[in-house]
């Protein structure tokens, strides 16, 4: 085949015939010192796209293995159910992660499950966050500044021992339905939460409006003009 010049040629008609044709390359070097050859070098090349090889017979077994391989990773893909579990709703989301000092939105895609949420990194086989829900305490939809500074939901799960976990989904309230149908058809019941007016903290609104909050020390007006009497703590 002759070979052709076309002024009119881009970086991307080059690729493509690559691609689709296929480049061969031959190349034999001899590296000298003195004129006397002390190194020898045979190249033998193929460049072309995967179609291309495989129709001409080059690279079929590591194409086999490498098709195997995915095949095997993407049965690892979804979350590992218990027997008998079934998935309620799985969506895009992330986790607010803190470890000290370390705080990241963690992303995979909850499951929501008829005995937990769980957020499951597949390409890993990760759980980056689960809890049981019977755990759960108390749910919030609260909002927050974004980093491009727009507010975004995100579901705060008041968990039992206090503590707090921050979830952002695809569709928050979706995620927040799941779970409260879940834990509806366990019988199980739990509180709306929100955050203290002076310090943030997260607990059940009964508790902050009848006891105020525990680390501020904050109390509702209604419970200073007595409009609503205060419990005992504990």
């Amino acid at each position: 085949m002759e070979p052709t010049r076309d002024s009119h040629a881009t970086l991307v008609d080059l690729l493509d015939r690559i691609l689709d044709k296929g480049l061969v390359l031959y190349a034999d070097i001899i590296v000298s010192v003195a004129g006397i050859p002390l190194i020898g070098v045979n190249l033998r090349a193929a460049l072309a796209g995967m179609e291309t090889m495989l129709k001409y017979g080059v690279m079929q077994d590591w194409d086999q293995r490498i098709r195997a391989r995915e095949g095997d990773n993407r049965g690892q893909r979804e979350l590992p159910l218990a027997s008998g579990e079934q998935v309620i709703l799985k969506m895009l989301g992330s986790y607010l992660y803190s470890q000290g000092v370390y705080t990241s939105w963690r992303q995979g895609y909850f499951y929501i499950t008829d005995r937990r949420i769980a957020l499951y990194l597949p390409t890993f086989g990760e759980v980056l966050f689960q809890a049981s829900l019977q755990s759960i305490k108390g749910l919030a939809i609260g909002g927050e500044k974004h980093f491009n500074g727009n507010e975004r939901e995100h579901l705060c799960l008041l968990l039992e021992g206090g503590d707090v976990a921050r979830l952002h989904a695809l569709d928050t309230r979706q995620l927040r339905q799941a779970i409260e149908r879940g834990m509806a058809a366990l019988g199980l019941t739990w509180q709306e939460i929100d955050t203290c007016p002076q310090c943030a903290e997260e607990a059940p609104v009964e508790e902050l409006l009848r006891n105020g909050c525990d680390r501020c020390g904050w109390v509702s007006p209604r419970v200073k003009k007595g409009m609503l009497p205060a419990t005992a703590a504990g």
